[in-house]
C-alpha cells in the first residue's frame, strides 16, 4: 500500500505528513504538492526542506492545461471568485486526480483538512473514501463529481482509496505545537501575520493579509495590478472595500468593482477602516502567535 500526502505546505497538512511518517515510516510515503504557480518562494523553500528534513519522497504535480494561476486568468478571461472558484479544481484537485489515478496499487490519502475551519469542513469525516463523492452527493441539489469518472470507477474495482484526516478534530494551536514538539517549525509565513499560506494571496484573503503583503511584497501587488489590466477583471472580490472607494467599472453590468490599486489605496489611506471583526486581534502580527 502506497501513501499519498496531499502537502500544501501549510501547518495542517505539514503535521499530518508528520503524524503518518511517526505511524508509519517514509518507506511508502510520498508528499504530493499540487504547484498552482502562485506561491510565495518561502513556500516552495519551505516544502522542499521539510520533505528533506522528514527524508520523504517529494513528488510536485501541475496543471496539464494551464501553466499555473496567471496563465489560467489569461485564458479564461477572469479570475476565479467565491462564486466560481475554479482555481481550486483546475490547479489543485484534477492534478492530484490524474496523479492518484496513475498509480497501480492499493492508496491511502492523507489530507490535512480540519473541522472547524468551515461549516462545510465540519461535514466531512475524519475517515472516508477518496473518490466518495463520485458516488453520492456532495450537496443538497444531488450533485456528484463527474472528471474522468469512468477511469475512477475502473480504479476502485481493483484498488483502494481510503482517506484519512489526522488533524480533522485538533485545533490550529494543537496543530503548531505538534509541529513545533517534532522538530520542525511552521512556514514562516505564518510569522509573518498570514493566516493561510495556500496561493499568495488567495483571492479571498482579509484585509490583514493584503496589508501584510503590501507592506511586505510589494511587488507581488503590482503585479496583481498589471494582471487584472490585461485579463481585465478584478483579481479580489468586487466587492472587497466599499463602493465608494471602487474605481473598476463593469459596461456589461454597468456595475463598479473593485481593483487592486484601489484596495492598495484604500488600506493605506489614512482614513481606512478595516472590521474590527474581521481578522482576530493578537498580541503580534501572526495570528496563530509566532511572533518574528
Amino acid at each position: 500500500m502506497k501513501i499519498l500526502v496531499a502537502y500544501s505546505g501549510g501547518k495542517d497538512s505539514q503535521a499530518s505528513l508528520i503524524w503518518i511518517i511517526n505511524q508509519h515510516g517514509t518507506k511508502n510515503v510520498e508528499a504530493v504538492f499540487c504547484d498552482t504557480g502562485w506561491e510565495n518562494p518561502i513556500t516552495y523553500k519551505h516544502i522542499i526542506d521539510t520533505c528533506k528534513d522528514l527524508k520523504v519522497k517529494l513528488v510536485i504535480v501541475k496543471s496539464k492545461k494551464y501553466d499555473g494561476m496567471v496563465d489560467m486568468a489569461k485564458k479564461k478571461g477572469r479570475f476565479a471568485s467565491t462564486m466560481a472558484r475554479f482555481c481550486t479544481s483546475e490547479l489543485k484537485s484534477i492534478p492530484f486526480i490524474d496523479y492518484v489515478l496513475e498509480q497501480k496499487e492499493h492508496l491511502l490519502i492523507i489530507q490535512g483538512i480540519r473541522a472547524n475551519e468551515s461549516a462545510s469542513r465540519k461535514k466531512m469525516q475524519a475517515q472516508c473514501t477518496f473518490f466518495k463523492y463520485y458516488f453520492e452527493p456532495y450537496n443538497d441539489k444531488g450533485k456528484t463529481f463527474t472528471y474522468r469518472k469512468k477511469d475512477i470507477k475502473e480504479f476502485i474495482t481493483k484498488y483502494a482509496d481510503d482517506i484519512f484526516r489526522p488533524v480533522f478534530n485538533w485545533s490550529g494551536l494543537e496543530v503548531i505545537e505538534y509541529i513545533i514538539k517534532n522538530g520542525q517549525y511552521p512556514n514562516k509565513l505564518y510569522y509573518q501575520g498570514f493566516k493561510r499560506v495556500g496561493c499568495f494571496p488567495c483571492f479571498m484573503a482579509g484585509h490583514q493579509e493584503v496589508k501584510e503583503i503590501l507592506k511586505r511584497y510589494p511587488d507581488r501587488f503590482n503585479e496583481i495590478e498589471k494582471i487584472e489590466e490585461e485579463v481585465q477583471s478584478s483579481f479580489f472580490k468586487i466587492d472587497y472595500i466599499p463602493k465608494r472607494f471602487q474605481t473598476g467599472f463593469d459596461k456589461k453590468s454597468g456595475k463598479k468593482f473593485t481593483k487592486a490599486c484601489d484596495i492598495k489605496k484604500y488600506l493605506n489611506g489614512k482614513n481606512c477602516t478595516i472590521n474590527m471583526f474581521e481578522e482576530e486581534i493578537t498580541s503580534c502580527s501572526s495570528y496563530y502567535h509566532l511572533c518574528e
